[in-house]
């Protein structure tokens, strides 16, 4: 006598390896670590690169690390030092990282960041009537990001126009415009009587000086903090951001979707210009208070590093930008304490990215080689 149709006993048994492969397969997605976590596991990883540098240059190991973390967390003042110290590089490092989600690499921030400087330097120096206006540094900050958008927007500009690597543009522009920089700061705009070659100093209304306890709290780091929440907000929830991240993601795509790739790429790029031009100018107002002819110790170069390991998003520039500021602290305190060459500790900087880097090719290696028809 067959058996009904519907009934449980005619259903076919399961293979149990059927059933235990699917979940084993989504316990290994529910471990899988997103790649933005590696890039926190690589800046962990490579405090651990501090040893053998240390070794390297004949050091006490323990009293490097001490004087490492002491040099940026050691007290109030120094934590302080570190905000003042990073300001710089979270502004930079969002005129990289916002190029970077449209798919465009700006690593011209060296010279964006000086021309930025030089002019913000100029307003504070000769418009000193702005700065009896309310937040009056606000206005050598805007120019000096003007600065940055135009050397920005002329390397998109040249993308647009005759498809040239916005590479290759940035680079050469942010050469031409350090030896520019260098010529007027020790020339038409060097200081009478100066010590060596540099602007005059600022007019100290413009200073962005320090609040809250102890001055804790440095109002360059403050108006940087802003910044990229305005950054992240306006990449993420404008059409702007829609269009750029698109663009980034496929540009076919993004033109059959109707978005100019000439038009956004000029945009991006002046907007990332114009956050190192700022940045340039946070630090003259904030620190520095003049341009000297060495005015950057290669804050456009670290952009890069933090920009890649924010992965582009806005918000995370902030705390990869910090790290690269301990690592600077850091470096002068053990040349000066210990005589280790600043390099050694800088170059702990790469190794986040080089671990970035073998992973997300791995899998991307591995997505490829599981494709059908793919040997």
């Amino acid at each position: 006598m067959g058996l009904a149709t519907g009934s449980p006993s005619a259903q076919p048994v399961e293979d149990p390896d059927a059933v235990v492969a699917p979940a084993s397969a989504r316990g290994r997605r529910r471990l899988r670590i997103p790649d933005a976590g590696w890039s926190v596991i690589g800046v962990i990883a490579s405090l651990g690169f501090l040893a053998p540098l240390l070794a390297i240059a004949d050091a006490d190991i323990s009293r490097g690390y001490d004087l490492l973390f002491s040099a940026s967390f050691g007290s109030t003042a120094d934590i302080g030092f570190l905000l003042v110290a990073s300001t710089p590089l979270v502004l930079v490092g969002l005129g990289v990282a916002l190029p970077f989600r449209a798919g465009l690499f700006n690593i011209g921030g060296e010279g964006q960041l000086l021309a930025g400087a030089v002019l913000g330097a100029v307003v504070a120096i000769e418009l000193t009537w702005a700065a009896e206006l309310p937040m009056g540094f606000v206005f050598p900050l805007l120019i000096g990001a003007a600065g940055g958008a135009v050397a920005g927007g002329l390397a998109g500009f040249l993308r647009a126009w005759r498809r040239v690597s916005e590479i290759v543009t940035t680079l050469m522009l942010s050469f031409i415009i350090v030896q520019l920089s260098q010529y007027l700061v020790a020339g038409p705009l060097e200081a009478e009587n100066a010590v060596y070659p540099a602007t005059d100093v600022v007019d100290s209304r413009y200073f962005l000086d320090s609040i809250g306890p102890d001055n804790l709290l440095p109002v360059g780091f403050i108006v940087a903090v802003v910044v990229a929440i305005g950054m992240w907000l306006l990449t993420d929830f404008t059409r702007l951001g829609w269009r750029q991240r698109v663009m980034g993601l496929n540009p076919s795509v993004a033109s059959r979707q109707g978005v100019s790739i000439g038009r956004e790429a000029i945009v991006a790029l002046a907007i990332g210009g114009a956050l190192a031009g700022m940045g340039g100018a946070a630090e003259v107002l904030g620190n520095q208070h003049r341009v000297g002819y060495v005015f950057s110790p290669g804050w456009g170069w670290d952009a890069i590093v933090i920009a890649l390991l924010a992965r582009g998003n806005a918000l995370a520039v902030i705390p990869f930008a910090l790290y690269f500021g301990f690592l600077r602290n850091g470096a002068l305190v053990l040349q000066q304490d210990l005589q280790v060459s600043p390099d050694l500790v800088l170059a702990m900087g790469g190794a986040p990215v080089i671990l970035v880097a073998a992973i997300i090719g791995y899998r991307a290696h591995r997505r490829f080689a599981s494709e059908p028809g793919v040997t």
